[in-house]
Parts: structure tokens; C-alpha cells; sequence
């Protein structure tokens, strides 16, 4: 088993103010960023070694991020049904195995802290 870290997730109060402080005042770079229909803008920023995932808040999403099913941290993994069958079942499991609407494949737990972990299958298998 290899989980590897692959990016911080952060919903800011501001987008504005927090792409301008990881930009402008850290110095990460900008290496990707969109603006989806509905006018959600998002930012991925990079130090080098890691990623920071910038997303303003979907109206939508609220109820959900009030619940605690937002994870922060995501770990990339490369076999999701396997790595989530290593996991005891408990409350702990916040979303089992499935498809996300950006192309991967997560689930995600919830320490004793609340704290959010997403399993992330970011680079698909072949075949």
C-alpha cells in the first residue's frame, strides 16, 4: 500500500483575497485555473513539491460542507476498490467508492477530529 499525498483543498471565504495571498504573498504559481458555468471560479497553485486547490464555494454545496462531507486533504491512490476494502466499515466512512463529477474516483473518511480524508484515484489503471 502507497498513499501519497496529492493536494490541499481550501473553499475560501474570499477566493479573490486567498488566490492573491497564495500567489502574490507565498509566490506559488498558478497552474491551472477554470470558471465553470455556473460561475464557480477555482485555482490550482504550486510551491514545487505540493498542490493547493483554491474553489469558491458552490451555493448547492453549502447544506454539505455544513455536514462535513467536504474532505481537505487528498491522497492519491491507485487502486481505490482495494484500498477501500483495507478500511474497517464505521461511521468513519463519510462517502464510499465513486465517481466524482471532475473525473476520479474517491472515498473519503472522517477522523475523530472531523477532519476530512479523501482517497483519490487520480491517475486511472489501464485497461
Amino acid at each position: 500500500m502507497s498513499d501519497r499525498f496529492h493536494h490541499l483543498y481550501i473553499e475560501p471565504d474570499d477566493f479573490e483575497a486567498s488566490l492573491a495571498f497564495y500567489r502574490d504573498v507565498i509566490g506559488w504559481a498558478v497552474t491551472e485555473d477554470w470558471n465553470d458555468d455556473g460561475g464557480n471560479r477555482g485555482a490550482v497553485l504550486s510551491g514545487g513539491a505540493m498542490k493547493v486547490v483554491l474553489a469558491e464555494r458552490h451555493a448547492a454545496t453549502r447544506p454539505a460542507d455544513a455536514s462535513g462531507t467536504r474532505p481537505s486533504v487528498h491522497l492519491d491512490i491507485h487502486d481505490i476498490d482495494a484500498r477501500f476494502l483495507q478500511i474497517p466499515k464505521g461511521p468513519h466512512v463519510v462517502v464510499g467508492p465513486e465517481k466524482t463529477h471532475w473525473g476520479t474516483r474517491w472515498f473519503v473518511v472522517r477522523d475523530p477530529d472531523g477532519n476530512r480524508i479523501a482517497f483519490e484515484e487520480v491517475h486511472h489503471k489501464a485497461g
